[in-house]
């Protein structure tokens, strides 16, 4: 398999021993197949890593299982509805799919889906033209009828149809546009701008799961801003996450964009919201709705009643699960930049955390000592005194700082014998 110009040629034949075999099989049987979509962009870009194999073909779902699986250590049939199959190959798993339309109806959060014969038929589907790219196997021939290459090239996102039918189809491109924005440094064409602008409430009908896993992609890069600025100024912020005006909106993407963990990243794109009902309605795991809440509820508190001692600093740590202050700081740093209303009380902060990290008193915060060494100091068995115990050191790290073994033992025998 040769690689066509402007694709990594070492990655790409890196693949051919798992391709090739495939893809002969196709063209024996009289059909065609391609790599496209990401992993041809990746490979356009020489940066092919943590990538899926995907394949688009003129066979259909049945023809497609009949001559995958004798190569195949496994197939999967969970998309073939759908026009896929999965299989693994050499332990690498593939994806092929039957060319295809998809589009959504007026109402519907479900696509419709029909079977064509035709690849550029299948490319000017998909969702954006560095997308919509395919590299014919095994001859390696590119395929590039929506001009993605000179897209990357230029660094701008456009679509292979007009942008009003390519979010008409899936309006989940539009909140995915903001990700390939951030992720390659793209400028945007202003028709995909207008388009967006325009058609943002047909988010509304797109499944909260759906949208909840892109905008947490998005924040998973390492600098979302570009990407949230687009989905402010768009007003894609509004249908995604809750209601807000376009300051509150400005405010929530620059939290977003601040240095941070998913946590502190997601707290801040809801700090303007009702995150109670945000995080429930976009359907977060237990355990990311009370994190979640947890930080944005304590920072809050923080800003709009006063709090400034390294105590309180101290419990805010503790209790939001952050596993990085400085994540926190940074965080809460950019609040001093855009939320007038709370600035003073948020440099408060920052200098705060600033200065723990600058002693080390960033946690843990749990007891010095142990069950065991409790029970050894005191000469108890286990029982709930013990657990008071520990209760009481903590609290005393909370509020004091850093206590030693020694310290701690001598606090533990004054509290124990104390009235």
């Amino acid at each position: 398999m040769g690689a066509p110009t402007g694709i990594d040629s070492q990655a790409l034949g890196a693949l051919a021993p798992v391709i090739n075999p495939v893809a002969e099989r196709f063209v024996a049987a009289g059909h065609r197949l391609y790599l496209v979509g990401g992993i041809v962009r990746d490979l356009s870009l020489g940066s092919l890593s943590g990538f899926d194999i995907d394949f688009t073909t003129d066979a259909r779902p049945r023809v497609i299982k009949s001559l995958v699986a004798p190569l195949a250590e496994h197939v999967w049939t969970q998309g073939e509805r759908f026009g896929t199959i999965g299989a693994q190959v050499d332990g690498l798993a593939l994806e092929i799919t039957t060319h295809r339309a998809e589009r959504y109806d007026a109402e519907s959060r479900k696509p419709i889906v029909t079977f064509g014969d035709q690849l550029d038929e299948d490319l000017s589907r998909r969702d954006f033209t560095i997308n919509a790219m395919a590299i014919e196997v095994p001859d390696g021939t590119l395929h590039d009828p929506f001009g993605g290459a000179a897209d990357l090239a230029a660094k701008v996102l456009r679509t292979p149809l007009s942008p009003e039918v390519s979010f008409g189809d899936d309006p989940l491109r539009m909140l995915r546009a903001a990700r390939f924005i951030a992720r390659f440094d793209l400028s945007v064409d202003d028709e995909v701008a207008r388009a967006a602008t325009e058609l943002a409430d047909r988010l509304d009908i797109v499944s909260v799961e759906r949208v909840n896993d892109e905008l947490e992609r998005l924040l998973a890069i390492d600098d979302p801003s570009a990407g949230l600025a687009f989905l402010v100024v768009t007003g894609l912020l509004h249908h995604a996450v809750a209601p807000m005006s376009r300051d509150e909106a400005a405010v929530a993407a620059a939290l977003a964009a601040a240095p941070g963990s998913a946590l502190v990243r997601r707290a801040g794109l809801l700090w303007s919201t009702d995150v109670t009902a945000v995080v429930r309605r976009l359907r977060y795991s237990n355990q990311d709705r009370a994190e979640t809440k947890a930080l944005v509820t304590r920072v809050r508190d923080w800003v709009d009643n006063g709090r400034s001692s390294p105590a309180d600093a101290r419990r805010l740590i503790a209790a939001s699960g952050v596993d990085a202050p400085l994540a926190l700081a940074g965080n809460v740093g950019a609040l001093t930049l855009v939320d007038s209303q709370h600035r003073d009380a948020a440099h408060r902060l920052v200098e705060m955390i600033d200065e723990l990290v600058a002693a080390g008193d960033v946690g843990p915060y749990d007891s010095p000592l142990s069950g065991t060494d409790i029970m050894a100091l005191l000469d108890l068995e286990p029982g709930p005194v013990i657990g008071r115990a520990q209760k009481m050191l903590r609290q005393h790290r909370l509020d004091h700082g850093p206590i030693d073994a020694a310290e701690a033992a001598e606090l533990l025998q004054r509290w124990h014998t104390a009235p």
